[in-house]
């Protein structure tokens, strides 16, 4: 009761919005319908971004920014996979694609910058910066690739390589997770001053780096 009486509404908000995107997911998987990934992250986005109108609060609304950069620029690293590695399938795009992606890709990258890099700041308020950024290593690895698993039975993608798996995800996945989590967590870090835009699209930029710099190598090493 004593935590929860310490979160502020930026923090509740962040922690709902998780809750809400893992529920639907599961909620995809349980009625294997892939638009369930899509309504999702756009619903959970527009509560996000209410949710800043009415707090302003200045981690929020940086990491937003950010978050659109960096959620824009995964395009690219998921054309890679799904043009060039043919690693990738994509099932379902949410009405239309972008590039070789789900119209609503770029809004969940949006969404999981958001969250991981609010989680590594709020993190690094009671411990050290390394700690914060190895524990968001540590917990990318773990809660990011359930949508993964639950992306299998919601038909929404699936992967064609037969490399090292744990039940429907690919261990390259899990480990390019927490190399992204890793380059969420370090610009967030790094670069974050309140109302610096110039500084967010930056992180932005070197996050959407990061995302496809981690694919490509943890699949050439364990693809």
């Amino acid at each position: 009761m004593k935590l929860l009486a310490q979160l502020t509404t930026a923090d509740r908000l962040i922690v709902g919005s998780m809750l809400l995107t893992l529920g639907g997911v599961i909620l995809g998987a349980v009625l294997a319908e892939p638009n369930a990934f899509g309504l999702t992250a756009v619903l959970v986005i527009l509560l996000l971004l209410a949710g800043w109108g009415i707090t302003r609060d200045e981690r929020l609304g940086w990491l937003l920014l950010a978050g659109l950069v960096g959620g824009v620029l995964e395009l690219w690293a998921d054309w890679v996979h799904v043009e060039y590695f043919h690693s990738l399938v994509y099932t379902d795009y949410f009405g239309f694609r972008l590039l070789a992606s789900p119209s609503y890709m770029p809004v969940g990258w949006w969404l999981t910058v958001t969250q991981f890099g609010y989680l590594a700041l709020r993190l690094a308020d009671r411990r050290p910066a390394w700690q914060s950024a190895g524990l968001m290593t540590l917990l990318g690895m773990t809660l990011p690739p359930w949508y993964e698993e639950f992306a299998a039975p919601a038909r929404a993608w699936y992967y064609t390589i037969s490399g090292p798996m744990l039940s429907n995800t690919p261990l390259w996945i899990i480990f390019t997770y927490g190399g992204c989590m890793l380059a969420i967590a370090t610009m967030a870090l790094l670069l974050f001053r309140p109302r610096a835009w110039g500084r967010a699209i930056l992180a932005g930029l070197f996050i959407g780096a990061g995302i496809m710099f981690s694919g490509v190598f943890w699949f050439a090493l364990l693809g």
